[in-house]
């Protein structure tokens, strides 16, 4: 009792006796205050840790930090000789791990640094821990604690042990482990309600920790991903500054073939058009048939070159798309082809009302092909009929044809049509210099399209092309 105060009472009683009865009531009223006093006062201590711990979390503080302050105030508050963050191991069952952190009496030696291997606990206690039950042994050898963890405690010199599961979300991550090491230690509610408190908000500073390291993975997949697509941006601007020079190239390239061989076939078409007719006289006819050869395979050669022009300008040319009427384009077509050969009666069955978004030179270079071989190979067919139309529509891709009732071809062979310089059939039966269908396909392709044949021999065939999606018909 405070001396002040008992001097003030010794002042209104003056008998010995009394005064001492007295004090001694005073002192038994006023202890259990002064132990609620005391118990207040460490409540109000574990508060402010608990505070301080909340606190921390709020801040962008690493885990590691987070852990050593805890452990130093909570080794402070309770008076204890070992306070450490335990974390087990990723897929070791929860019999191995570490600690990551600790606060610890130097008294005694520290359990940083050591791996610990426990079999037991995996088995007896992992799944008691994981639903968020603790530990509270006031004496290890007085607790019914099997041999295998009573050695593990005791090579730390433990004497009494208060474990917390500390769980990340749903799983158990580690423990916060309170150790008693120079006696046994009864273990307060309080104190086990506290410790439960502070290991229930690092759970909540692990998972942030989870969260935290998730979107740290997302953000650097996300540079990276911006990374390659930038590297693949600088490469397709490579590409593309290497592929304007290439084509620059192979401009040059195409004029020079068709400057440097026009003009020596020029020159032999037009000397042996000049012996046939000056020196006809003098050559008999077998040398005339020789000159005749000659002159057929320069102009063959000539229209060789404008062909093989042809398909590279195909690739080169920019695209302008607008809207072109295919059935009037065709139509038109038809008959060009008809009035070029008035000796032929054809019968042309245009679908009518047809139009599609594309380049419309070159959406006339690939139905000029596709109609000049139809005609071509109906030529045999006295009741010759080539037709043009839209297929039924399945897709939102318009699917249009030319279809003829010609000679037709093998398809174990279709593999060959587009392919330049590919025939299916002789030159002498069908003259062509097989570039047409090549020429088709690339002006298909450019349109995002796709073109393919089905056909018979002797009973026709037909060609069908689309063009992109977004180059659907209007």
């Amino acid at each position: 009792m405070n001396p002040n105060i008992l001097s003030k009472l010794r002042t209104f009683c003056r008998d010995e006796a009394a005064f001492e009865q007295l004090k001694q009531t005073l002192t038994e009223e006023l202890q259990p205050l002064e132990r609620e006093i005391d118990r207040a006062k460490h409540q109000v201590e574990q508060q402010k840790a608990l505070f301080s711990v909340i606190t921390r979390l709020r801040e962008p503080i690493e885990l590691e930090t987070i852990f050593q302050s805890t452990a130093t105030e909570v080794r402070q508050l309770l008076s204890a000789d070992r306070v450490g963050m335990f974390r087990f191991y990723p897929d070791s069952g929860w019999d191995d791990g570490e600690f990551v952190s600790e606060d610890v009496d130097p008294a005694f030696p520290s359990a940083m640094a050591q791996k610990i291997h426990d079999h037991c606990f995996g088995e007896q206690f992992s799944a008691r821990y994981q639903q968020g039950r603790m530990q509270v042994v006031a004496d290890i050898h007085n607790a019914g604690l099997s041999d295998c963890h009573i050695e593990v405690l005791s090579q730390f010199q433990i004497k009494a042990n208060l474990a917390v599961p500390l769980l990340q979300g749903q799983n158990l991550w580690g423990l916060l482990c309170i150790h008693q090491c120079q006696a046994p230690r009864h273990w307060q509610d309080t104190e086990i309600e506290f410790v439960q408190q502070i290991a229930n908000h690092l759970g909540v500073a692990l998972k942030h920790a989870e969260l935290m390291a998730d979107l740290r993975a997302e953000v650097l997949e996300r540079q990276q991903a911006e990374q390659a697509v930038q590297t693949l941006n600088q490469g397709l601007q490579k590409a593309i500054v290497d592929l304007k020079a290439v084509n620059r190239e192979l401009e040059s390239f195409s004029y020079s073939v068709s400057h440097d061989l026009r003009a020596p076939l020029r020159s032999i078409d037009g000397f042996s058009q000049a012996l046939l007719e000056d020196c006809s006289d003098r050559l008999d006819a077998s040398g005339q048939d020789y000159l005749r050869r000659i002159r057929n395979a320069t102009q063959r050669m000539g229209n060789l070159i404008d062909d093989l022009l042809n398909l590279s300008q195909v690739t080169r040319t920019e695209m302008n798309l607008e809207p072109v009427n295919l059935s009037l384009l065709v139509s038109s077509i038809c008959t060009e082809l008809q009035r070029s050969h008035p000796e032929r009666q054809v019968e042309f069955v245009v679908q009518p009302g047809l139009s599609a978004r594309a380049d419309a030179r070159l959406l006339q270079v690939l139905l000029m092909n596709l109609l000049n071989n139809a005609w071509k190979f109906s030529a045999k067919n006295p009741l010759a009929r080539v037709e043009f139309g839209m297929m039924p529509a399945e897709t939102d891709i318009p699917v249009y044809f030319v279809r003829d009732n010609g000679t037709g071809f093998d398809m174990a062979f279709s593999n060959k049509l587009f392919g330049p310089f590919q025939r299916l059939h002789s030159a002498i039966e069908f003259p062509g210099n097989g570039i047409g269908l090549a020429t088709v396909q690339r002006i298909a392709h450019r349109h995002g399209g796709k073109v393919w044949a089905e056909g018979a021999v002797g009973e026709g065939a037909t060609f069908y092309f689309t063009l992109k999606p977004e180059a659907a018909s209007l």
